[in-house]
């Protein structure tokens, strides 16, 4: 599941697995390594870090876990105001890919996201100068209905 609020033209992003039935053990283990390693990637998450740092943590890590044969899209992207008459609902102004060499700022916001085996799990983050906050609460567990 995505959900994609705005308020007043201001962006989030949010995504969360659901599994209909029981999940397997092998979509309940790989639910919490990608939550793991998303945690690790939004602790490195610092000002003056530089974009492909923090994307390799979630690329080597999901290819490491054999969790995918290759990750080819970005685990993250600038998110930020969406004028009413833009047909836009992403920015890709910054990307979160191997060959990003811009460093994070303090009031940069991105939608970071993992994504394997059918499930995904991202989150809006504010960078600080203590580092990553995240904006988005809901809990990161693959739901089951």
């Amino acid at each position: 599941m995505e959900l994609v609020p705005q308020v007043h033209g201001y962006s989030a992003r949010i995504m969360r697995p659901t599994a209909i039935g029981a999940p397997s053990a092998v979509q309940i283990d790989a639910a919490r390594v990608l939550v793991e390693l998303q945690d690790r990637q939004l602790a490195a998450m610092k000002p003056g870090i530089v974009a492909a740092d923090v994307d390799r943590i979630v690329r080597e890590g999901v290819l490491a876990a054999k969790l995918r044969d290759r990750y080819e899209n970005a685990t993250g992207y600038t998110l930020g105001y969406y004028a009413p008459w833009s047909p836009r609902t992403s920015d890709f102004t910054r990307l979160f890919i191997p060959t990003a060499t811009w460093a994070l700022e303090p009031g940069m916001v991105f939608h970071m996201y993992v994504a394997a085996l059918g499930l995904a799990f991202s989150e809006t983050v504010l960078v600080t100068d203590a580092g990553a906050e995240r904006l988005t609460r809901t809990e990161r567990v693959l739901f089951v209905r």
